[in-house]
């Protein structure tokens, strides 16, 4: 058992200290590689850092409270006009984004969802958010564990896309897929 001195534990602290930073920073910067790599592959979904107030109380239960809260949003950019100007006007509700903390030890633990989420949604509510959300919840349960972002991305963008598609056509509208077929994954087929 060595004791150190003053100035060789302040050393040591600083050295150790530097390194936990480090190891942020990597984590962030892998974070936002793969928010980059969603971002780009996906055409009416995106991801971003939220910059919101949230309350981590609901995460810290199961996981330590530190990490990055992300949003997962629709951007509805394949919507045909009609439906485009109906989706942003009063007569049909928007999906509104959800958010998610993804733990500091991510990719080990799955990212965790912070909002609350309709457990059964009436089929004569035209709420497309809580159908979204409904229809999400349901097929995250087939994803294995740990999730990663980019799934959970990409089933959120499957959950969206539909429950605008049957929007569309209960209400004789369309969208980009549904007028002229459905998106192909690029990167697979090269």
């Amino acid at each position: 058992f060595k004791q150190l001195s003053g100035s060789e534990t302040s050393e040591l602290k600083s050295t150790a200290t530097s390194s936990i930073k480090k190891a942020r920073i990597e984590v962030n910067h892998r974070l936002l590689e793969e928010i980059g790599e969603i971002n780009e592959s996906l055409i009416d979904t995106y991801v971003d850092i939220s910059d919101e107030n949230v309350d981590l109380s609901v995460a810290s239960t199961a996981v330590g409270s530190e990490g990055t809260v992300v949003r997962c949003c629709f951007s509805a950019i394949s919507l045909g006009p009609s439906l485009k100007s109906m989706y942003n006007s009063a007569q049909m509700s928007s999906i509104q984004p959800f958010r998610m903390l993804v733990p500091s030890n991510y990719p080990d633990c799955s990212p965790i969802l912070l909002d609350s989420f309709p457990v059964e949604v009436s089929g004569e509510h035209e709420d497309l958010s809580a159908k979204a959300k409904s229809r999400f919840i349901a097929a995250l349960r087939s994803l294995s564990q740990p999730m990663s972002l980019k799934e959970i991305a990409r089933t959120w963008d499957d959950c969206t896309r539909a429950v605008i598609s049957d929007y569309a056509q209960q209400n004789s509208g369309g969208t980009f897929s549904s007028k002229y077929g459905a998106w192909e994954n690029c990167l697979s087929t090269a």
